[in-house]
């Protein structure tokens, strides 16, 4: 079985790697890993801690690599690749695909084609709240005002 390896930042991220994510990719013959960032327990860390980590992920020739990371919690002091110039980009899509491809050339060049990055741009745990049945069906003493409210 192929494997996936996604290092996220907690336990919410390993939670919805197992719990959607995991079933999904069984039906293709592909397995998920799930780590958290190392040093932190969780939490951004500084680039050159988090590329150690995907960097050793990836001397095993089985495995891709990916991140789920929010793009809110790293900050200047984390050093990551072109994040000055990345902050001069004005459209947050662009700027993403820029950090993610700063991040890829940083990775050693034989490693880097099975290394996919990924930044969320927003907090990951603010995507699910994004659709309302959500709450219809995980709150059951909500009322119908209290609904129209979350509208």
């Amino acid at each position: 079985m192929k494997r996936i390896i996604i290092i996220g930042e907690g336990q919410t991220e390993q939670i919805f790697c197992n719990d959607v994510l995991q079933p999904f990719f069984n039906k293709h013959g592909l397995y998920i890993e799930n780590p958290k960032i190392k040093k932190s327990g969780g939490g951004i860390v500084a680039w050159k801690v988090l590329k150690k980590q995907i960097e050793l992920h990836l001397k095993d020739t089985s495995v891709v690599v990916t991140l789920l990371i929010d793009y809110y919690g790293i900050y200047p002091k984390h050093d990551y690749p072109k994040w000055e110039e990345a902050k001069t980009i004005v459209d947050k899509k662009e700027r993403m695909t820029f950090l993610e491809n700063a991040m890829a050339d940083e990775v050693d060049e034989s490693l880097r084609y099975r290394f996919v990055p990924y930044i969320q741009l927003h907090e990951f745990e603010g995507l699910l709240f994004s659709d309302i049945s959500v709450f219809k069906e995980n709150f059951l003493k909500l009322n119908n005002n209290q609904l129209k409210q979350l509208n």
